[in-house]
């Protein structure tokens, strides 16, 4: 019998293998595996994430009982943070947009957070700047409340280099290929940070929505949740990544609701748009040496059955 916490069950996710065939294509040089991450308490590897900033603040007196933490967030980092503060004896407020989906509210509500919206978009027509601005002046206008700022706090990317990159290479150290998203980017800079020290034959490819300007480029709107940013944050590192895949809205959603019948995986955007960018990389590669190709999926299907797993809501968007 376990007697811990839900914190105690964070990490140690299963990888499961997906044989050869993707998107009901069958693969000559090809093996495809799933880390899956939606197996974390709060739905989605962000637990891990949330709890690697919260333990470098603690470790530094940062934080103490009935402190408050302040996030910009647009969903699965917020729900994360919520649980875990709600577990650790800390406030939480979450700041939002209009374009959060009123589920997304209602968790973190029931967790106890406070929610805080910013209504105005800045010039590019994202909410991200701002969100992340408002953030920092919660932060500062109030006593014993902290920002961890999870775009740009290096402390992520060092909390998955020593935990989720070891614990993939335990499972899978014969990987030839990861696939990650690419959100604020610290889960896979960790990760490959690891692989490059430790394993640098593995290929690091970063996975992020056509329109985000993570990688570069020119921003433009686009439908994924979760993934893809108006600007590059600091905690993606290129000097790691080998290369970055822009993947558009449909065939992110397609491909979650095709993965869905064909695998039983019960997936997010973001997921989706790494399986699509996995199946392309496996078709410009067939026939070359086989090669193992690992998908870390980051996000769970049920926070989006009124969007993606919609059939109206596909066709008002033009994506059925």
């Amino acid at each position: 019998m376990n007697a811990g916490t839900l914190i105690d069950e964070i990490g140690n996710t299963p990888i499961i293998s997906g044989g050869s065939t993707l998107l009901s294509q069958e693969f000559n040089s090809a093996s495809f595996y799933f880390k899956v991450e939606y197996l974390n308490p709060a739905l989605s590897i962000k637990d891990r994430t949330a709890l690697g900033l919260v333990l470098a603040a603690e470790k530094r007196g940062l934080l103490k009982k009935g402190d408050t933490i302040v996030e910009s967030s647009s969903g699965n980092l917020g729900h994360a943070m919520a649980m875990i503060c709600a577990i650790k004896g800390y406030k939480f407020i979450c700041v939002l947009d209009p374009k959060t989906p009123q589920s997304n509210i209602n968790t973190l509500k029931a967790f106890g957070a406070g929610v805080d919206l910013v209504m105005e978009p800045d010039e590019t027509g994202s909410y991200q700047t701002k969100r992340i601005a408002r953030a920092k002046e919660i932060a500062a206008s109030r006593p014993n409340t902290l920002n961890l700022d999870q775009y740009n706090n290096r402390d992520a990317i060092d909390y998955h280099a020593a935990t989720t990159g070891p614990e993939i290479y335990g499972q899978l150290p014969d990987v030839d290929v990861i696939f990650g998203s690419l959100s604020t980017g610290s889960h896979l800079s960790g990760i490959a940070k690891y692989f490059k020290e430790h394993h640098e034959g593995v290929k690091i490819v970063g996975v992020e929505p056509a329109g985000s300007v993570i990688s570069g480029g020119e921003y433009k709107p686009f439908l994924q949740n979760g993934t893809g940013l108006s600007f590059s944050p600091k905690n993606f590192d290129p000097g790691y990544v080998d290369y970055v895949v822009k993947v558009s809205d449909i065939d992110a959603f397609k491909t979650c609701r095709a993965i869905a019948r064909e695998k039983g995986l019960f997936i997010g955007g973001s997921s989706g748009a790494l399986i699509s960018a996995m199946a392309n990389y496996a078709n410009e590669h067939d026939g070359e040496e086989p090669q193992k190709i690992l998908g870390i999926l980051p996000d769970n299907g049920v926070k989006y059955t009124t969007t993606v797993y919609d059939d109206d809501w596909m066709e008002e968007n033009g994506l059925s």
